[in-house]
């Protein structure tokens, strides 16, 4: 917490159910931040009850160290998605009708969580009192459910939206649908959270006036249990880098980056020279990708590893690199970006210019590489490892002192206030 994280009037805090498809032990970055949202928010004195998911989900794992370190009293509300029981019960059955639902009818298929979250989140509500409802997407159940709790019972509803209706290309009558639930979420509550500035432009261009209800509100990171581990050996031995991260195909993919890489590799052969590895979701799909190129003693890929497993690869690594999803107008805030920050470790992000990703290496001192050209990787690549040759490696005080700005007591002041402005009468 920060300094004055004492003098906060703990009294003056009320009750929050928050409603996340997303949450421990589910695995994947949104189950993350709704943790570390959660964990801050009952740091600060809320009284935070979470409505969550029951089974494995249809493109997630579970990773069971997320739990660790919650509240031995934390009130989680877990209740089926019905996405998941049909998968788990019904295989045969659920690859028919979930493919109908995912590809024609439903912009979402975790939407099918809508029939056991809303009666649940309205039996909870009636029982516990006032509440201010807390909706976090990238699911955007998340935010359907929060939506037909704010129609039943008029409670303050914070909606908070990391993602616009993003998947597989929509047809007409999902693309409908998406549209519908997303007007009456924009309609009807009484504050919509975005992460990114470029993210509230581009998904609110059809809702000029909700402006008035927006509030940015980025990611944020947990502060470190000790200290990071700094790099040593630098100019001596290969150079590590580290991706850490799920790709998605048609999102983010790492074709340019291996094609900077082959580039810079065609000039100097990189074996022994630097070791890129990248860790996630759907990673070793591109193997035959990096053999194309020449780069299996440069490039390792591997699957997905617990979190707390992931951060440690992370403190040991040299240099991060994050990738940005190109050709959406650099909306996007990758996760990750935030998560590498306290580590105060060099990054290289891949991205397009002036994109979110960029604007926020640009505020902290770190290196950029156009996302868009391979060339521009190699050289960028190309000036860091002339660098850790000259063993001047290291992040600057600039970096440092922004980085601050990006840790969770201090981004979720704003939220804070938020909550605060629709529990407490205006003077």
């Amino acid at each position: 917490m920060s300094s004055d994280s004492s003098s906060l009037d703990h009294a003056s805090r009320g009750r929050i159910l928050l409603v996340a498809h997303n949450f421990p032990p589910t695995s994947g970055p949104e189950s993350g931040l709704v943790r570390l949202n959660t964990l801050d928010l009952l740091r600060r004195g809320w009284r935070v009850s979470v409505m969550t998911t029951t089974m494995d989900h249809m493109h997630q794992g579970v990773d069971r160290s997320m739990l660790d370190n919650l509240p031995a009293d934390l009130e989680i509300i877990r209740t089926p998605s019905y996405d998941a029981v049909l998968r788990k019960r019904w295989p045969r059955l659920a690859r028919v009708v979930l493919t109908i639902l995912h590809y024609w009818l439903l912009p979402e298929v975790f939407l099918l969580w809508l029939f056991s979250a809303v009666p649940a989140g309205r039996r909870w509500l009636r029982q516990n009192g006032p509440a201010i409802i807390y909706s976090r997407a990238t699911k955007h159940a998340s935010n359907v459910t929060g939506w037909f709790l704010k129609r039943t019972t008029g409670l303050p509803w914070v909606a908070h939206m990391s993602d616009p209706w993003l998947g597989w290309p929509l047809n007409r009558f999902q693309d409908w649908l998406g549209s519908l639930c997303e007007r009456r979420i924009f309609r009807d509550a009484d504050a919509i959270v975005f992460v990114s500035a470029k993210l509230a432009d581009h998904v609110l261009k059809p809702y000029p006036w909700v402006r008035s209800k927006v509030r940015v509100i980025p990611h944020g990171y947990a502060p470190l249990n000790k200290p990071p581990s700094l790099p040593t050996g630098a100019g001596t031995r290969p150079l590590r880098a580290l991706h850490a991260g799920s790709f998605a195909a048609g999102l983010r993919e790492p074709g340019t980056l291996f094609a900077g890489l082959a580039l810079l590799n065609k000039r100097r052969p990189l074996a022994g020279r630097i070791e890129v590895m990248c860790v996630g979701e759907d990673t070793v799909r591109y193997q035959g990708d990096v053999d194309a190129l020449g780069l299996a003693g440069v490039v390792i890929l591997r699957s997905s590893v617990p979190f707390s497993e992931c951060q440690t690869m992370i403190d040991s690594a040299d240099l991060l690199l994050v990738i940005d999803s190109p050709g959406h107008g650099g909306m996007f805030l990758p996760t990750k970006l935030i998560e590498y920050l306290p580590y105060e470790r060099p990054v290289l992000g891949l991205a397009e210019p002036e994109s979110t990703v960029h604007e926020l290496l640009r505020e902290c001192d770190l290196d950029f590489a156009d996302l868009r050209s391979p060339e521009h990787i190699a050289g960028a690549f190309e000036r860091l490892l002339e660098r850790w040759d000259r063993a001047e490696w290291g992040v600057s005080m600039k970096m440092k002192e922004a980085a601050v700005n990006y840790r969770i007591d201090r981004v979720n002041e704003r939220l804070d206030e938020l909550f605060l402005s629709l529990v407490q009468p205006p003077k």
